[in-house]
């Protein structure tokens, strides 16, 4: 992430530190919990069945929504009365639609960080298309389409008998702890957050996602199907550890240079000295603890990629797990190089995992238009109308 500088700092880090939690609600249905089959019967006295907490604990008297709790409990009651969206049986009223435009809001302030640091004026109301939507435009109907969405999947849950077991309600507990945490005390007022209703809420969406996870595997979509179509070879990859002196520096200006020769000799005389220490027991990091101006750091790197310097890779291939390189000069410094793993499979999994994604996104949505329409879905203009993207929930600006 760039750096960026804003008059609000403390209101930056602030934000920063809630993105972590904020963003990952939409991630694309990507599934918060394992295709296990519940044991419980999903119908319950508020037909919320087992996707209610099984304990409902008491909020505390100090934290979360203490300073404001009746405002909180009387803003929830409100939104509860107030029906955005009905979705075939269901009406989603606005405490649910509060957390989906709460999580869209961070994830769109993510994005404004960048934006106003490059251009100065407020990404929220940036022109997104030739039709002059703007960016709350379209983050407004992405909430409202996922809204529906998680209504649909949650609804075939219920008709499935798909529930969620102990270990996924407390996990899911533990989420709405890490929500709890993020937010401000003036955002708990704004959006009616209680402890009871986030764990609601993120109940529903759990459940949505785990008939996901279902329905995309019904579909012939799997982590292992999709890993016969990517070539390990392909990726690759190394783990080294190293230690590191730089025969390079940049200038006042900030051009790079190269130290003299006569510094080159000796710092590839000192690695040399390392070298026959390291061959003897001592560790890169009991080397690097004693010597300022050295590096020691790990260096993860594809077979045919640019991760590393030419020398650097062809270096490291030479070496077999736990071997120890000699110097080795690169056009920016010389090296000592350890082999952690000649096999590793951190970018070869991760490009598994994102075609996974794509592929199961792209199944589902076929499937999902097709499903949709058995549902009629009728949005409250009334409600839905006065809801400003960027503006309802969180505390960006």
């Amino acid at each position: 992430m760039p750096t960026i500088s804003r008059k609000e700092n403390k209101k930056m880090r602030r934000f920063l530190g809630k993105v972590s939690c904020g963003i990952m609600v939409f991630c694309a249905l990507s599934g918060l919990s394992a295709c296990k089959k519940g044991e419980k019967d999903p119908k319950g006295p508020e037909g919320e069945g087992t996707v209610t907490p099984t304990e409902s604990l008491s909020e505390p008297l100090s934290g979360f929504d203490a300073a404001n709790r009746e405002l909180v409990r009387q803003r929830a009651k409100e939104y509860a009365g107030m029906v955005v969206v009905s979705v075939g049986e269901e009406d989603i009223a606005m405490d649910k639609a509060m957390f989906l435009i709460y999580s869209m809001e961070v994830r769109g302030n993510y994005y404004a960080v960048y934006y106003e640091s490059q251009y100065g004026t407020s990404y929220w109301d940036m022109v997104y298309d030739d039709e002059g939507h703007t960016a709350r435009d379209i983050f407004k109907q992405e909430t409202l389409d996922t809204l529906i969405q998680y209504a649909v999947l949650y609804d075939c849950a219920v008709k499935n008998n798909i529930t969620l077991t102990v270990d996924e309600m407390e996990e899911n507990n533990a989420y709405v702890e890490q929500i709890k945490e993020a937010l401000t005390s003036e955002e708990t007022e704004r959006g009616g957050f209680t402890t009871d209703g986030l764990r609601r809420v993120c109940a529903w969406m759990m459940l949505a996602e785990k008939y996901y996870d279902m329905m995309t595997e019904k579909l012939g979509v799997t982590k292992e199907s999709v890993r016969e179509t990517i070539n390990k070879e392909d990726y690759k990859e190394y783990e080294t550890e190293y230690i590191y002196l730089a025969t390079t520096y940049y200038d006042e200006n900030y051009e790079l240079q190269e130290e003299p020769e006569t510094v080159k000799e000796a710092y590839m005389q000192q690695m040399e000295d390392y070298y026959k220490e390291v061959l003897t027991g001592l560790s890169f990091e009991e080397i690097a603890r004693g010597e300022e101006a050295m590096v020691h750091n790990t260096r993860t790197f594809l077979a045919e990629g640019t991760g590393a310097e030419e020398a650097y890779i062809k270096a490291a291939a030479e070496l077999k797990v736990g071997e120890v390189s000699g110097p080795v000069q690169t056009e920016y410094g010389v090296y000592l190089i350890k082999m952690i793993d000649d096999d590793c499979t951190k970018t070869y999994e991760a490009a598994v995992d994102a075609a996974y994604e794509i592929q199961r996104s792209e199944t589902f949505s076929a499937a999902y238009k097709v499903l949709l329409a058995e549902y009629p879905v009728e949005v409250n203009e009334e409600v839905w109308g006065d809801v400003i993207l960027g503006a309802t929930v969180s505390l960006f600006e």
